[in-house]
């Protein structure tokens, strides 16, 4: 049978009238949302791992949802550590709306990967739910290429788990519960100059470590650091240094840290501390062999 001899099959004009039909779909059945890029603030690039990750940048857009009937996934399920939310969601976005609105916006920004399509890793912002969905892949070939073209991405969403993330002003993870490894630094209260805020920058005089008050307890005085940035020759604040708010302006002295006290309730970290030390000999710089070991 002969193809329609009004429609050339692969023409700009028939292109650019399916991508405007599209866009108009959207718009008219779609949802708003708000994309959340990704800041790369600092990488592991052994293990090709982002260790600390940012989201301070949003951007209004529209798509239209696929599962339209609810979310997908394997909803709430009970688990050894308490119930934990499995919801899915499937998004169709314009190509031409993330082209012409988000892609130019996010080049030229530190710490955005950006490319012609939206990235894994992304957030999505769901007003009507008050939800956070994590873009987990991208399928970049549905529909299959009417008129020899592509006019959609098909975002394969998972709600998102905080993992000791920042965000910017208006912090999108205010209400939820901050669950990241923490350190308890204790100071000296003659030493205290202030009064630091949550989320706060603070940077130490003798290495030059930065990190973010996850919390601050006067009565107990000490304060929990959170996404910590190495320095060449530290990895962790020394006792005897000067933590200096960047906001504020506050300083405290460090008299004593704890590591081992997670804010976890499952965790159990000083009592295998504790069992261990009557096990392995940790007098020695390297229990497992002699390199590095001196007498």
């Amino acid at each position: 049978m002969a193809k329609n001899t009004y429609f050339r099959h692969g023409t700009r004009n028939e292109q650019m009238l399916q991508q405007s039909l599209v866009d108009e779909f959207i718009k008219m059945f779609g949802q708003e949302i708000l994309y959340i890029p990704r800041k790369l603030i600092r990488q592991d690039y052994i293990l090709n791992e982002e260790i600390i990750t940012q989201f301070d940048d949003s951007f209004l857009t529209y798509a239209y949802f696929e599962n339209f009937e609810g979310f997908a996934g394997n909803g709430d399920i009970l688990t050894k550590f308490g119930i934990r939310s499995t919801d899915e969601i499937t998004l169709s976005l314009s190509r031409q709306m993330f082209t012409d609105f988000i892609a130019t916006q996010m080049f030229g920004v530190d710490g955005i990967q950006v490319g012609t399509r939206p990235q894994e890793g992304d957030l999505i912002y769901f007003g009507l739910t008050d939800n956070i969905f994590e873009i987990k892949f991208v399928e970049h070939e549905t529909p299959f290429y009417q008129f020899g073209a592509l006019y959609t991405y098909q975002l394969k969403c998972e709600l998102y788990e905080y993992e000791n993330e920042v965000a910017g002003t208006g912090d999108i993870f205010a209400t939820q519960e901050d669950e990241g490894f923490v350190v308890k630094y204790f100071y000296d209260l003659t030493t205290l100059s202030g009064s630091p805020e949550i989320g706060e920058l603070v940077i130490g005089s003798i290495t030059g470590i930065s990190a973010r008050i996850n919390s601050w307890n006067p009565t107990e005085r000490y304060i929990e650091l959170r996404a910590p940035i190495a320095t060449a020759d530290y990895s962790e604040f020394v006792v005897g240094e000067t933590l200096t708010g960047q906001t504020t302006g506050f300083s405290i002295n460090i008299s004593s840290f704890d590591e081992l006290d997670m804010k976890d309730a499952y965790a159990q970290n000083i009592e295998f501390e504790t069992i261990g030390d009557g096990i392995l000999d940790f007098t020695e710089r390297n229990p497992f062999g002699e390199f590095g070991n001196r007498s």
